[in-house]
């Protein structure tokens, strides 16, 4: 008969743990450390991604993960966005401060969209079509918030 041995413990168990975005976004990520926007072709049609992607949901192409990759530059059209009193960076559903206001930026050369905190825009001066510009942390580390958001030209 084997015996088992239970042990238990009351209180808080920290448990740090990172997960993986896979190849494609760890390559756009490296690149965002570096302060620079990478989207990738399809060989077949010719839309790029921003972020990057593996198969295109066009044409249903495998994009090689070793090719096809093409450098865009900081700025973009602004195709969407919405105003919010909640915070939209996090799981919490907590109200903040002043109300966030968050677009969708088509980076320009690219054919899909970002989605990213408008900055120092008002309601009254926010324009469909608008062009932006990034605005980088100074600190990058190579994950989505070294993109602050993104600003008037």
């Amino acid at each position: 008969m084997n015996e088992k041995v239970i042990v238990a413990n009351k209180g808080l168990i920290r448990a740090d743990f990172n997960f993986w975005v896979g190849r494609y976004l760890d390559k756009f990520y490296d690149n965002l450390e570096n302060k620079k926007i990478v989207g990738n072709t399809c060989p077949k049609c010719g839309d790029v991604f921003v972020p990057p992607r593996k198969i295109c949901g066009k044409c249903n192409e495998v994009i090689p993960l070793e090719e096809n990759w093409v450098d865009l530059p900081e700025t973009g059209i602004l195709i969407n966005y919405t105003i919010t009193p909640y915070k939209v960076n996090d799981r919490a559903f907590r109200k903040v401060k002043k109300p966030q206001t968050i677009g969708m930026i088509q980076i320009d050369g690219s054919n899909t969209a970002l989605i990213y905190r408008l900055l120092n825009l008002e309601p009254d001066n926010i324009k469909l079509g608008m062009k932006l510009k990034v605005e980088w942390e100074e600190n990058t580390k190579g994950d989505p918030s070294d993109i602050r958001g993104f600003m008037k030209i």
